[in-house]
């Protein structure tokens, strides 16, 4: 059964202050993966989110650029700072 917006919200919360308390700038995997995350929020892609915050969780041996879409070096590394940002802009727009 798929989560709700507001649990797949909950759940980037979540993950976000694991990353936020282990005091630390998340990986540039976890943090592409948490970008498209919050991407898939605002498109109401709701299932999808759901994977890629759980891709953000996959351990290192298991991570390839593969498993996501457009997931190149070239592509910038958003910082927690924007992360949280996104995540406050779309908590305050409502449900």
């Amino acid at each position: 059964m798929p989560i709700s917006r507001r649990t797949l919200i909950e759940r980037i919360d979540r993950f976000l202050r694991s990353i936020e308390n282990r005091n630390i700038e998340p990986g540039r995997w976890e943090a592409y993966c948490a970008k498209q995350a919050l991407e898939a929020v605002n498109n109401e892609d709701i299932e999808w989110g759901e994977a890629l915050i759980d891709f953000a969780k996959m351990p290192p041996e298991l991570r390839t650029s593969t498993t996501l879409p457009d997931f190149s070096p070239q592509n910038a590394s958003p910082t927690l700072v924007e992360l949280r940002a996104e995540l406050e802009r779309i908590k305050a727009s409502g449900p």
